[in-house]
């Protein structure tokens, strides 16, 4: 019996110490997250960070759990470049073709975008067609591409600048949705939603385009780059596939080949003419779907992510071994920076304290 009690008393002790390692190793970045979420009058906050595939910190602060759902704004542009590179592969899209070839009823400079530019920024469409609200949501995808090919905005030639918008991957959805006969969101459970085991993600009304009871509402037209909801734990499950080259759980959901590409530098010299402030300062550069945060000076990518207006932070560090996903949903018209928070600074101390984990 004493012998047995030892046993005992030595396993707790072997499962507590890692523990209270990474309790001490991510110490700074608890410390920030509780000062940084109440500096900004939310409600709640999480963060998961996993490091060479081993969950290195998840930790949720206030109301906040693994499965809390929010609107993850511009970081569905990720899961679409993902959505699009599935049809990739399979060779129903060209992302060297232009939009012409698919949605001939786009001609003159717009016809002349390709996949590839309009999934980069860089195809100089920036504005839908105005109609007098911020996004029509009662017609279909079809529709709404037609009003860009006839309405929308060009701000420039196809290829002469990055111009952070929306407008052009909306279009690309209207050829994804033709090409396969099936609708944005069922195309997105088919080929990342279930295949990842992201039961709680999918693409509705975005907050401040709707009211809010209707938010949930299905509709025709869901914004392909910033229309999303999702949670933690389901963002964490794409991120782990991306992370094993486009396998998740044994299960290939996307190519090797079409992850590397989502990732590769798309805008190389082109001067970046049109995003937030943070990102022009920095003089980022952008792949499909995501932005460049960090390149090596051979233009090697070294880590990408693609935060959302709402405060949603998705990245992912491929020298480091590191992701993460930081959970928030910042007041209508509230900052998601302020005195005591800015994101970047979160990411660093994630990246000190993961460097010191065992």
């Amino acid at each position: 019996m004493r012998r047995t009690g030892f046993a005992m008393a030595l396993a707790v002790a072997l499962i507590a110490a890692p523990a209270t390692a990474a309790a001490e190793q991510f110490g700074a970045v608890t410390r920030y997250l509780e000062d940084g979420y109440r500096s900004l009058g939310l409600p709640g906050a999480s963060l998961l960070v996993v490091k060479d595939g081993k969950t290195a910190y998840e930790r949720h602060f206030g109301a906040y759990t693994a499965e809390t759902v929010v609107p993850i704004a511009s970081a569905s542009k990720w899961l679409s470049a993902a959505v699009v590179m599935t049809l990739v592969d399979e060779g129903r899209l060209d992302l060297d073709a232009p939009i012409s070839t698919y949605l001939p009823q786009f001609t003159g400079k717009k016809g002349e975008m390709t996949i590839r530019q309009m999934f980069a920024h860089t195809s100089g469409l920036i504005e839908p067609p105005s109609d007098g609200t911020r996004w029509n949501y009662d017609i279909t995808m079809a529709e709404y591409a037609d009003r860009m090919a006839r309405d929308g905005v060009m701000a420039g030639d196809p290829g002469t600048g990055v111009r952070y918008a929306s407008a052009s991957m909306q279009a690309v959805g209207a050829v994804a949705e033709k090409v396969t006969g099936k609708s944005w969101n069922e195309l997105f459970r088919e080929r990342i939603g279930i295949p990842c085991d992201m039961p709680d993600t999918t693409y509705v009304r975005t907050p401040g385009t709707a009211p809010p009871a209707t938010m949930n509402e299905p509709t025709r037209n869901p914004m392909v780059a910033a229309g999303a909801r999702s949670s933690m734990r389901d963002y964490g499950h794409f991120l782990e596939m991306i992370a094993n080259g486009g396998v998740y759980k044994g299960r290939r959901v996307i190519s090797e080949r079409s992850v590397r590409e989502m990732q590769k530098d798309q805008t190389g010299h082109l001067p970046l003419l049109r995003a937030s402030n943070d990102r022009l300062g920095r003089e980022s550069h952008y792949g499909l779907g995501q932005w460049i945060d960090v390149q090596a000076p051979d233009g090697r990518t070294i880590q990408v992510s693609s935060p959302g207006a709402w405060g949603f932070r998705p990245w992912l560090n491929l020298d480091r071994g590191v992701y993460g996903v930081f959970v928030m949903q910042r007041k209508v018209g509230g900052p998601v920076v302020s005195a005591t928070f800015d994101p970047w600074k979160l990411i660093d101390l994630v990246h000190e304290a993961a460097a010191d984990a065992r």
